[in-house]
């Protein structure tokens, strides 16, 4: 099963600047900017909310990417383990068939339909460091569903390959000069808490 391990860490917003200029002052040279628009599919009695697992398709660019995540696994340093397939679309539109084989038998595909978005700017850092990379993204926008808003202000901390206890050494890094919380919910679990009417 393809796997993802990454460490999030929430930043508030009045932190963002340092946290730019901090990438600067270690030397980190600016992979990417992204501006990535996610919509989130579920069914309307949120069938995969139980399963735990959240589809969605993301607009990055010229790019559509459709993903489907099982729930993540959290250990005791914040470093989440989940499941993840990605596949390329032509457009905007869910392909059912292509996730069909990973979700319960008994579900109806034919009912799944958007249910929240997460539209935010991304910039990445690719950090190499003893044989192990880390893609660092920090991520600014608004998780929108049932006509509410919550603000995206976060540093993902991805491995790439190597060594998964980098990703806390990093982390620990970089609480030295900036205010970072390790935050193990996702913007999806967010988004869910705010429809529901948690937030």
């Amino acid at each position: 099963m393809p796997a993802e391990l990454e460490l999030k860490l929430a930043i508030d917003a009045s932190d963002v600047e340092a946290f730019i200029r901090l990438t600067e002052t270690l030397g980190w040279q600016v992979h990417s900017h992204q501006r990535l628009n996610n919509t989130y599919f579920d069914t309307p009695d949120q069938a995969l909310k139980r399963e735990r697992v959240a589809l969605r398709v993301r607009q990055a660019g010229e790019r559509w990417i459709q993903t489907l995540k099982t729930a993540g696994v959290v250990d005791s340093t914040g470093i989440s383990r989940r499941g993840e397939w990605e596949w390329d679309l032509p457009g905007c539109s869910l392909d059912k068939v292509l996730v069909a084989e990973y979700l319960p038998a008994s579900l109806d595909l034919e009912q799944l339909a958007p249910l929240f978005t997460t539209d935010f700017h991304r910039t990445t850092w690719m950090v190499t460091e003893q044989g192990t990379s880390i893609e660092v993204a920090l991520d600014r926008g608004a998780i929108r569903g049932a006509n509410r808003e919550l603000p995206i202000s976060e540093v993902e901390l991805e491995l790439k390959n190597g060594d998964a206890n980098h990703l806390v050494q990093l982390a620990d890094k970089l609480k030295e000069h900036i205010s970072l919380r390790v935050d193990t919910g996702s913007k999806a679990q967010r988004a869910q808490a705010l429809i529901d009417g948690g937030l």
